[in-house]
């Protein structure tokens, strides 16, 4: 069950991961809360936040996941991971003197932003070389739980800093997560290599160029980002509402607003627990639809349903069931690709998850000024339940090209933008 956590080094990245998320989890409770506040309540803030933290992954990420193909992706989370820290201890200084206004609070926001699309596809592209091919898909659960299960340990610490200490302490403790994740990664830096790059350098766009490249032409790569960006905008962009769904269905404050989000990390910690446990026994592709499925349905219940107890329950069956999809689309995906390409292949996927949730958040977030927030949470929910089904009718495809890749040991033959072909050999295939 926990077989990835023999490895030491990953026991050091994965501690990382839960504090830098941790730290990022918690920046969305409290920037959220406090835009909601500055912006006398209107729900378009916190989506507002959100964006900002998510959004800037789209443009830097790409950047950084070719970055972390050449460089050793230890170093590149640190430096992700600093980038964060200053960023929260400005805001604390400045909530402390009575001077973050809702400009100081979005743009400080927006540079944590930038720092998580550093340290984001550094640190997810070496899990694999760290754990091994056979020991990647329990390492992916295991991470989904540092990565989204801090959504319990980031919001419940900062809440009860910030109902009962104020947001100045509250912004202390991001930063305390942030720091000390990047003492962890600093920690395996001479673990990780630096990959063999494919090709020279040929500018910087021209990494960029053959990791879209490479997604279109491994498959099934490709079509599962799409799926993955479907989820991530109709069920995981839905954060952003949540202050306003915790004010109007259960006449909450900020303790119901972080209710809320302790019970989607709760559940985002129990689902990929859950999967480690039943370890290979489950089909990729089942287990997507499944995981996709149970995602959206929830979302109908928490919006719809004015009660505490079904609303908890509904938070945290999305979240183990957004947590498990996650997990099992980064296995994939990761699995699939050679440790030269593993940087862009992440760096994509975040870029694609980030937009879709940044921009969908904003979208959501302003719908509430036409419709009852639990309704805006409720439609996306239901949405993506129907968006699973044409790709339950693709699993045999899906999961013929799962199997062919597995067979073949490692990726196929790779033709980058350049025109530089490469046949993966057993130092690709070494992790």
């Amino acid at each position: 069950m926990f077989a990835s956590f023999e490895i030491v080094p990953f026991r050091w990245v994965w501690a990382g991961a839960l504090s830098g998320n941790s730290g990022r989890f918690a920046v969305i409770a409290v920037a959220g809360w406090e835009a909601y506040r500055l912006g006398h309540h209107s729900s378009l803030w916190p989506s507002l936040v959100s964006m900002l933290l998510l959004l800037p992954s789209t443009f830097f990420g790409l950047f950084a996941g070719g970055v972390a193909d050449r460089r050793n992706r230890a170093l590149m989370a640190t430096a992700g991971q600093c980038v964060n820290a200053a960023s929260c201890a400005v805001a604390a200084i400045l909530t402390s003197m009575g001077q973050l206004d809702l400009v100081n609070l979005l743009v400080l926001t927006a540079v944590v932003g930038i720092g998580n699309s550093v340290q984001g596809p550094a640190w997810q592209a070496m899990i694999p070389e760290i754990v091994g091919r056979d020991r990647l898909a329990n390492a992916s659960m295991s991470a989904r739980i540092a990565q989204q299960g801090a959504e319990l340990t980031g919001p419940a610490i900062a809440t009860a800093v910030l109902t009962t200490a104020g947001p100045a302490a509250a912004f202390l403790v991001c930063v305390a997560c942030y720091v000390l994740a990047l003492f962890m990664f600093w920690h395996v830096r001479h673990v990780v290599r630096s990959p063999s790059p494919l090709g020279g350098h040929r500018g910087m766009f021209a990494p960029i160029a053959d990791g879209l490249s490479y997604v279109r032409r491994q498959a099934p790569i490709g079509a599962l980002l799409v799926w993955v960006g479907l989820h991530c905008s109709l069920t995981m962009a839905s954060i952003g509402i949540l202050p306003a769904v915790a004010t109007a269905n259960l006449r909450g404050n900020a303790a119901a607003y972080g209710l809320l989000l302790a019970a989607v990390g709760f559940g985002s910690v129990v689902g990929p627990l859950v999967m480690m446990w039943l370890g290979g026994s489950t089909a990729a592709v089942p287990v997507l639809v499944v995981s996709g499925v149970l995602s959206g349905l929830p979302l109908v219940s928490l919006g719809l349903v004015h009660e505490v107890g079904v609303d908890v329950i509904s938070s945290a069956v999305a979240g183990a069931a957004q947590a498990v999809f996650m997990a099992g689309i980064y296995s994939v995906n990761q699995g699939t690709s050679i440790d030269a390409m593993r940087g862009r292949v992440a760096s994509v996927q975040l870029s694609l998850t980030t937009g879709a949730m940044g921009l969908a958040s904003i979208g959501w977030g302003a719908l509430v000024a036409l419709l009852a927030p639990g309704v805006v949470l409720a439609l996306p929910g239901a949405a993506f339940v129907l968006a699973c089904v044409p790709f339950a009718l693709r699993g045999d495809r899906i999961t013929g090209a799962i199997v062919g890749n597995a067979l073949r040991g490692a990726a196929p033959a790779v033709s980058t933008a350049s025109g530089t072909a490469h046949e993966p050999g057993p130092g690709d295939d070494r992790a």
